[in-house]
């Protein structure tokens, strides 16, 4: 693992710029492609955006960690709110509750989307209560240069990547 940055995050949408600014920091500084770091600044947002929307902890707080290894990014949010999973997730493109404005929005494209621009994504019901999302996004880099320099990184650190099959 060349690094690993956990946040602990109030539900509040002020804080999701500065998530999208962190999760990019780093990639920008490994020379990783841009669509790439897109990707990854697109899962950050959407996945933390879902948690301040939807979640309504009692504590309302929620974590996110990524983990940079030289192959991928490993993106994981979890909170403690009321929990869903893909089966009970409303349908994208209906109507919903707007929590943060008020009113009512057609909403549910964000898990799709996170799903398009993930290459892998996993979503868990959280113990004792809340939801658990993991998504892994390849690194590509732009130059073997930079690919080098990741992967002098990653081994200089010595941790090992966690396989998750499930």
């Amino acid at each position: 693992m060349i690094l690993k940055l956990s946040l602990d995050l109030p539900e509040d949408q002020e804080y999701i710029h500065t998530t999208r600014l962190l999760s990019r920091t780093l990639l920008d500084d490994l020379r990783v492609v841009a669509q790439d770091k897109d990707d990854i600044e697109t899962i950050v947002t959407e996945l933390c955006t879902n948690v301040v929307r939807h979640a309504k902890s009692t504590e309302g707080r929620y974590h996110l960690v990524i983990e940079y290894y030289r192959e991928k990014a490993v993106i994981t949010v979890e909170d403690q709110g009321i929990g869903f999973t893909l089966e009970t997730m409303v349908a994208a493109g209906t109507e919903r509750p707007e929590s943060l404005a008020g009113g009512v929005r057609i909403g549910g494209f964000g898990v799709p989307l996170v799903k398009a621009l993930s290459d892998r994504i996993r979503f868990d019901l959280a113990s004792p209560k809340g939801t658990k999302v993991r998504a892994e996004k390849a690194l590509h880099y732009e130059t073997a240069q930079a690919r080098a320099r990741a992967a002098s990184m990653d081994e200089t650190c010595g941790a090992k990547i966690e396989v998750d099959d499930e």
